[in-house]
């Protein structure tokens, strides 16, 4: 099966949803320090306390087959829309949300898991494990009884040049409660904890 084949995700990126915005590191009175931020920020720019990456919905451009849109993404795990088709992946008959992992979810302090992977409603889920070449090697499927957001997969300064660049590490993993780390971190995806997971045959 060759790209040009499959439907494109709901979650994926296209090359058009592209958003510059110049990163200052800024004093800040809540953090006590510096802080990331926009030369030019709105109150938009930041959720759970951490500024986010811009992006656009347009879906204009081509699919950037690798990337994920960080704001449908985001949207997707706070209102449980499939990451394929974008619809409610809640059964309607038991209440629970139908979800596909590739890897076990990442264990947190108290045991539960958490993961970036949006869910994947019952009937999108074959589909998915088909297109997807980590799902085939390892697809394990789900339905949930909850989640909750966890935290965020950030870049993070690493540092800021003399000349005022900044460098930044990408795909780092930060609690919404590490809030020293959350000041200089722009987040690319929400992560959420799943809660009663009940493993399931693949449709």
């Amino acid at each position: 099966m060759t790209a040009t084949k499959l439907r494109v995700p709901y979650i994926t990126a296209y090359s058009g949803e592209e958003v510059e915005g110049k990163l200052v590191l800024r004093w800040h009175p809540e953090a006590a320090g510096l802080r990331l931020a926009y030369v030019d920020e709105v109150a938009l720019d930041r959720m759970f306390g951490v500024l986010w990456a811009r992006q656009g919905i347009s879906r204009g451009g081509a699919p950037q087959w690798k990337l994920v849109n960080s704001l449908r993404q985001r949207r997707a795990m706070l209102r449980n829309l499939c990451q394929v088709c974008g619809r409610p992946a809640t059964d309607p008959i038991s209440g629970r949300v139908w979800w596909v992992l590739a890897d076990d979810p990442t264990d947190t302090s108290d045991g539960a898991g958490y993961t970036n992977a949006p869910p994947t409603c019952r009937s999108c889920i074959p589909e998915a494990i088909a297109s997807c070449p980590r799902l085939r090697r390892s697809a394990a499927v789900y339905t949930v009884g909850g989640s909750e957001p966890y935290g965020v997969l950030a870049a993070v300064v690493q540092e800021s040049t003399s000349n005022g660049e900044i460098v930044l590490k990408k795909n780092v993993p930060i609690p919404l409660d590490a809030f020293q780390r959350l000041e200089l971190a722009m987040a690319t995806q929400l992560l959420v904890v799943v809660r009663d997971l009940r493993r399931e045959a693949i449709p």
